[in-house]
């Protein structure tokens, strides 16, 4: 019995491995082709495990200064941060609103605002193209900023009403209220601290959509200053770089970084803000 137990443990192991092995194997030759030459990058001979001598950093030098990248980074950077705090400003009083707070309208504004979420947005491109227009809001970063924040702020309050409503129970905010705090001190030094993991997972989800986005971007800017990093790599994708896979993979991995680093640091919280515990 034990015998079959490791042996089945060792089958379910390799299994394991092997979906691991094909799963990373194209994220692996993604960053291998960034630090390879121009010429190992698009020569067929060239191994999974390149020779040193065909290894550099060339490509990542020759993205940041010959296609100006330290701009769309910085603009990406810029814009999915402040998209994301200011969905986090709005969405974590509205998803309270919706979890504790009987109003008239209150499941005919959720359910229109988690219906948002399943809506196509290239079918409203043209209207809000329009409306920014008139605000003069194209070719600018506070356009952009304020696009992606009404785009993410669905979800946010979406995942956090759920959490609001099963991760909290009302009786630690009536405990609060018989203490002779307010709703508003309940609500900002009990429960808001208690809502930690949710905050922060909603925040990573924020960012991630905000940081990939490409529709509004792309639709609200044609100025290279303005441009994130994502529309850039479109255009760049339809230059001479097509031709070099290292500064075309050296791109993607700068692309990447930054949503990878930012999950590993907010990671812990993820798990607990979805489960509402």
């Amino acid at each position: 019995m034990i015998n079959e137990t490791r042996r089945s443990r060792l089958l379910l192991y390799v299994a394991l491995a092997v979906f691991a092995l094909f799963a990373l194997a194209p994220y692996y030759w993604v960053v291998r082709t960034s630090f390879l030459t121009n010429f190992a990058a698009i020569d067929p001979g060239t191994n999974y495990l390149p020779q040193l001598g065909n290894l550099t950093v060339a490509a990542y030098e020759q993205i940041w200064e010959r296609y100006n990248f330290i701009t769309f980074f910085k603009n990406s950077i810029i814009v999915s941060v402040t998209a994301t705090v200011i969905s986090l400003f709005f969405s974590i009083p509205g998803a309270y609103a919706f979890a504790r707070l009987n109003f008239p309208g209150r499941k005919v504004l959720f359910y229109t605002a988690v219906f948002t979420i399943m809506f196509p947005w290239i079918v409203i491109t043209i209207p809000v193209y329009e409306v920014f227009y008139v605000l003069g809001l194209i070719n600018t970063l506070s356009g952009v900023m304020i696009a992606l924040s009404i785009f993410v702020l669905p979800q946010t309050i979406w995942l956090l009403q759920g959490f609001f409503r099963q991760g909290i129970p009302e009786n630690i905010e009536e405990a609060a209220l018989i203490d002779g705090h307010s709703e508003l001190g309940a609500f900002l030094r009990i429960v808001l601290p208690l809502s930690a993991p949710a905050v922060g997972a909603a925040a990573l989800f924020a960012f991630l959509t905000a940081w990939n986005n490409f529709l509004w971007v792309f639709v609200l800017t044609s100025d290279e200053e303005v441009r994130t990093a994502t529309v850039a790599l479109h255009y760049i994708l339809g230059s001479d770089v097509l031709r070099q896979w290292n500064i075309l993979m050296a791109a993607v991995v700068l692309l990447v970084a930054p949503p990878v680093v930012f999950y590993g640091l907010s990671q812990r919280y993820v798990g607990e803000g979805l489960g509402g515990m």
